[in-house]
Formats: C-alpha cells, structure tokens, sequence
C-alpha cells in the first residue's frame, strides 16, 4: 500500500518525548498498539480510531495520512471523505475539502452533517452566500437541526446582517430554551441592531448557564456602557476582570466607565493597568490626558498626550487634547500648532476650528480668527455663540455690515442672550444710527438687568457710550 510509505508512525518517532507527554499512559499504550497492527491489518475501526485520535489531538497532516490509507481500502466509505474534508478544512484546505464534502454528499446525499461541515468550510473560506444555501439544504431536511440553524446565524452575522442572524438564535432558543451560545450570539446582534435592552437580557441569559464567560461580562458592560447605565457597566466588567485579570480591554473601557461618572483617579488607577497589560496602547495614554486634563494637571496630562501622539500620529483627538491643555495654559501659539494639525487629520470638527479662532484672536490675528470662525458656523449653523464671536471679530475688524448680520444671526437663533444685543447696540452707534442702537440697548439691558444704569441720551450720550467702549465683547 503506497500510502503507508510516507508515514511516521507513533511508536519510530524520534523524539524528546515532549509530544507523548500530552497524553495519559493508557491511551500512549494504545495508540501505539493500533499503529503497530495497522501496518499488517488493515481494519477499518482501528484506522478510524487512529485518525480520530490525530484529529482530535490536531496533529492533522498524521490524520490525513491515515484517512488516505483508509480510501485506498474503502473507497466508497462516506464516513472516510466526510472525514478526509474535515482534515482539509482544519489545514486550511478549504477548495480540496469541499471537492471531498462533495463526494461524500454523493455517496449519501440524505447526510445533513455533511451539508453543515460543508456549509462551515464555506464559511471559512469566505463564501457566506453559497455556505447559507448549504445550511438551508441541511434544514430542509432537518427543520429542527439545531447545528444547522446555529451556523446559519454565525454565517448571517459575518455577512452582517444581523436581522437574519437574530431571527436564526431565537429559532434556536424555540428549539432548545437553555442553548447558551445562542442566547451569546443573540446578545452580540442586539447590540448591533441598538436593541440595548434586549442585548443585555440576552447575555443575562447566557450567564445563567456559563457565569464565569468573561467575555459575556465584558460585552455585557459595552452594552450598559451604551446605555450611560455606568455603575452597572463597571459591576461587570469587574466581573470579567475578576474571571480574567489580565484582560486589559476590560480595565481598559472600566476605566472609561469610572471616567463618565467622574471618578477620575479611579479611571486614571485603570488606564495604567490597562497600559501595563499592553505596553505601547495610544488610547490608554490618550484616555490618561483625558482624565489628568479634566483634574486640571495640565503638565501630566500634555506628557501622555505626547506619548500618545508618538504612538498614533494620526488620533487628531491627542493634538485636540493637547491643544486644549496648553490653550489652558495661556500658551496660544501652541494650542494653535496642535489645533492645527488636528484639523490636517479632521477637518469637519466645529469644536477644534472654535478653539483655533479663539486662538488667532488672542494672538491678534483677526483675519485668521474670522476665517476660523466662519467655519464654525459652516459646520454647526445653530451655533449662537459661534455667529456673536464671529460678529465680534468682524467688528473689530471694521467689516460692519457683515458683522449686523452675524450678531442678527446669533439673535434669531438664542433670542434671550443678552450679548450680540450689547454688540448690536455697539455696532449701530458706529453707524451713526443712535435710535436703533438705543432700541439694542434697551434689549439688552432687558436680558440683562444686573447690568442697566438710569440715563437720558440726550444729556448721558457720553456715559451710554463709554458704558459700551469699555465693555468688552463676550466670547464664549
């Protein structure tokens, strides 16, 4: 028998015995038994319980060797192809498997475990459409074949489309009420489709059945972190934490948890695990500027910015954290570089384009500033305050008509602001239109009573315009 030329059989293996150690003294006695009588009787149970022994310890070129022995013998074994295709498919073989699912189908086409495997191997290999057909032949067959129904939803979900996957589960669930992976995958598909509620319900289900699933845990807490439930969120992924303590994605988004609620220190106690689990992690040492920014420690929280940005130089969020820490600082220029080199990475940020115009206008660069400030309304036109800083610098740029219509703006969108009303006010008087900017100035004073003084313009237009004069425009 040729095919027996080129195997290695257990018992001449030349070896430091690290490999037999992996398996108990009764089953090493046995398996070299078996080899030992395959070499002069060619039994079909022995050589099966020789392949599946290899198969099942992954050693699968040895297996496929032995299953090619045993086709040699019987070629007509459905059993020995269908086998033969699940030893491919574990090599990664997937084009040779489905040649061998296909004979083995033609020997028994009524075989629905044959069509699932081989609606697995499509799968792997990618081919989601023609492995659904597969699964729906084996269903047709079996209208309650659980495996079937399972890998058809596994299958939907690689495809996403998350509607079919889930319909798949709750068949599953319909069929068998305590199947656990499905309740698992079903509460992957609710958060996907945003059925939050109803996602967490699902992993509560299947932690009935598997508690110390730290994965279940971790997905759990995603969830309720979705849904801003933050303490529930943090119960459990201390639960998953406490399965698997090495976990840094979970100490990871824990820390984002603690963070929302404004535990800050707790937060910035977990972003340092998290980083001491994945060394090298820019978004721990982004999280890190987050917290230490919000604590106001500007300095620690520019280095971890810093140390971010080396990592990630494309986070535009690190040069916008960054930015805002040294804006904080009253070190323009630099909060300037930073906010600029997140807007080269995103450019449709309104946030980053409003600190930058606030930047130019403290660094007396007025015609920047406008131009930052018109994209902000661009990008966020029912931004008031956005349309008053505009008018303001529009204003002291001399550009009075366009400034009108930027404090207009602001008017009509937050009526009760008192400010672009001063400014307004202002801005007519410059115009020589006293009236009107006495009208804006009685507005105003109505949003802002603290501020009104008794005066007769006609004898007080001084004091009305010096009370202007040194008021100096509010920016937001």
């Amino acid at each position: 028998m040729k095919d027996y030329e080129g195997l290695d059989f257990f018992g001449e293996e030349e070896s430091d015995g690290k490999e037999r150690k992996r398996f108990n003294d009764e089953e090493l006695a046995k398996i070299l038994k078996l080899e030992e009588d395959a070499q002069t009787n060619f039994d079909a149970e022995n050589l099966e319980e020789i392949i599946n022994f290899y198969f099942e310890n992954n050693d699968f070129e040895k297996a496929l060797s032995y299953v090619n022995v045993l086709l040699d013998i019987y070629p007509y074994s459905t059993d020995a192809w269908h086998k033969k295709a699940l030893i491919l498919d574990s090599l990664g073989k997937f084009d040779e498997a489905l040649e061998y699912f296909d004979k083995a189908i033609l020997l028994d086409p009524t075989d629905t475990e044959i069509f699932i495997n081989k609606g697995i191997t499509l799968d792997n290999s990618e081919k989601f459409d023609l492995a659904i057909e597969c699964f729906q032949g084996a269903i047709e067959k079996e209208p309650e074949n659980i495996d079937a129904i399972f890998n058809m939803g596994l299958t939907y979900e690689k495809m996403e489309k998350f509607v079919e996957a889930a319909q798949s589960f709750e068949s599953v669930l319909r069929i068998d009420k305590e199947h656990k992976d499905a309740y698992y995958e079903l509460g992957y598909c609710f958060d996907f489709l945003d059925l939050l509620k109803e996602s967490v319900n699902a992993y509560d289900n299947h932690l009935k059945y598997s508690p110390l699933n730290y994965t279940a845990w971790y997905n759990r807490g995603i969830v309720l972190n979705r849904m801003a439930k933050y303490y529930k969120a943090i119960e459990s992924y201390e639960m998953c934490i406490a399965i698997r303590n090495n976990f840094a994605s979970a100490w990871y988004n824990c820390g984002n948890a603690y963070a929302s609620v404004g535990r800050l220190h707790k937060a910035i106690e977990y972003y340092e695990t998290s980083l001491q689990l994945r060394q090298n992690d820019p978004y721990s040492l982004h999280n890190l500027g987050n917290a230490y920014e919000e604590l106001g420690e500007y300095d620690k929280a520019i280095n971890y910015f810093s140390e971010s940005i080396k990592l990630d130089p494309q986070n535009y969020e690190s040069y916008y954290g960054r930015g805002n820490c040294y804006f904080n600082m009253k070190l323009f220029q630099e909060a300037l570089e930073d906010f600029n080199s997140a807007l080269i990475l995103c450019k449709d940020h309104s946030e980053i384009w409003y600190l930058k115009a606030d930047s130019e206008h403290v660094l007396d660069r007025p015609e920047d500033a406008i131009r930052s400030y018109e994209m902000v309304v661009k990008l966020d036109p029912l931004n008031s305050e956005a349309w008053h800083d505009l008018g303001c610098a529009l204003l002291e740029c001399r550009r009075l008509d366009e400034a009108l219509d930027a404090f207009r703006k602001s008017i009509e969108i937050n009526p009760d602001w008192g400010e672009s009303y001063f400014e307004l006010a202002k801005l007519y008087f410059l115009k020589e239109e006293s009236k009107i900017g006495l009208i804006m100035l009685e507005e105003a004073f109505i949003k802002n009573p603290h501020e009104r003084f008794d005066y007769n313009f006609e004898t007080d237009w001084r004091l009305v315009l010096n009370f202007l004069a040194k008021r100096l425009p509010v920016y937001s």
